[in-house]
């Protein structure tokens, strides 16, 4: 027999009732386990989940719980300016999913202008809006540039996100690749940009990595190759330099991850088809670094394509790095390396996708559940 609109209604009512009887604390604790999906749908189910989803306290436990959870890692991939959301089986298999809410993010795109930090994305178009993405939740909002940036030269646009700890707020640094001027501009708190000071020149490069309340930007620091720091609760520049053994030759060799939570420097130009030299930072203060060397699996090696406009794009999960590059017979091949045990696995995401495709993004990302609307509902300008 046919299910009537009331008696469907009082079915999901006197499941409601079920629920809410079951005490608050085992809720919780349930719902703290569950993928963001899930959680999104019971947001629809009474005022009260989807209070107890929105909650702040719980959204910072959904978040660390899903950093270990299976499923609560995933990776954002840009395959031809389409996003796809994968999550990584333990045998090496998976699938794409697209995401069709960040479609929206068609023409906001550049080679390596997505950066990301606890499942929030930042990327921009030219030099008038910034996007602020939720892998997790889906959601995209737009904020437009201060006034001074776009009415004058001050080359291309680079904007990095980061989030800070203890506070738990996450800003944006928006500065240009000639450097002229900073503005930073915190979520949820803001209304405009504010305009800050660096206490050196620089030229940034798209190579950018948030870790641990601190942005690590690749580029040209006072003439010479360095790394700039900004400690994003005290918004201070710091300079580091590169490692004395490691030789700069443009940004294209080089690439900024995160790794067990520290800075990591991978350099696989000059070694692309045997090995990849990796750098740890170990104390900032006195620029201590770590070296280690990477052996490619033999099977990989010799098959890469050695364009010098190509090199291998990469990402980081914890303790792995995820080494992805195009083959000669035009396949791409990603494979995982976890760092601690020294063990290699596949990465059967996008291989075999065809010439016609093109990987120009991919990003490692927790699951969260914080809500842009709520951050951003009456901060983000049109």
């Amino acid at each position: 027999m046919a299910t009537t609109p009331a008696s469907s209604y009082t079915e999901k009512k006197m499941k409601s009732a079920e629920l809410k009887s079951i005490p608050q604390e085992l809720i919780l604790e349930i719902f703290s386990w569950l993928p963001v999906k899930s959680l999104l749908r019971y947001k629809c189910v009474s005022k009260f989940y989807s209070s107890l989803v929105s909650e702040s306290n719980f959204v910072d436990i959904h978040h660390r719980r899903s950093m270990i959870r299976p499923g609560g890692r995933k990776y954002l991939e840009c395959i031809n300016n389409v996003f796809y959301t994968t999550e990584l089986k333990e045998d090496g298999k998976s699938f794409l999913f697209r995401i069709e809410n960040f479609d929206q993010l068609h023409g906001y795109l550049s080679a390596s202008s997505l950066m990301g930090v606890n499942g929030l994305v930042c990327a921009w178009r030219d030099k008038h809006h910034v996007a602020i993405c939720n892998s997790s939740t889906r959601e995209v909002r737009f904020l437009r540039c201060p006034k001074e940036f776009i009415n004058k030269d001050y080359g291309y646009p680079i904007c990095s996100i980061g989030f800070e700890p203890e506070e738990k707020k996450y800003k944006l640094w928006l500065t240009s690749d000639s450097y002229t001027r900073n503005w930073l501009f915190t979520i949820g708190i803001d209304k405009s940009w504010r305009e800050t000071n660096c206490n050196a020149r620089f030229s940034p490069s798209l190579y950018r990595v948030c870790v641990s309340g601190v942005i690590y930007v690749l580029g040209s620091v006072n003439g010479t190759s360095g790394i700039v720091a900004f400690d994003v609760r005290a918004e201070i520049f710091r300079i580091l330099n590169f490692p004395h053994a490691l030789h700069y030759s443009g940004y294209h060799d080089y690439n900024l991850i995160e790794l067990k939570g520290k800075l990591a420097v991978l350099n696989y130009k000059k070694y692309s088809s045997e090995d990849v030299h990796l750098w740890i930072l170990g104390k900032a203060q006195n620029d201590d670094w770590d070296r280690h060397i990477i052996r490619f699996p033999s099977q990989w090696k010799g098959i890469y394509r050695p364009e010098s406009y190509f090199h291998f794009i990469c990402a980081s999960c914890d303790e792995e790095i995820v080494f992805i590059s195009i083959t000669k017979s035009r396949d791409w091949i990603c494979i995982c390396y976890d760092f601690t045990r020294k063990s290699w696995r596949e990465f059967r995401a996008i291989e075999k996708l065809g010439e016609r495709y093109w990987l120009s993004h991919i990003l490692c990302y927790v699951e969260n559940l914080s809500s842009l609307g709520k951050l951003c509902s009456t901060n983000l300008q049109d």
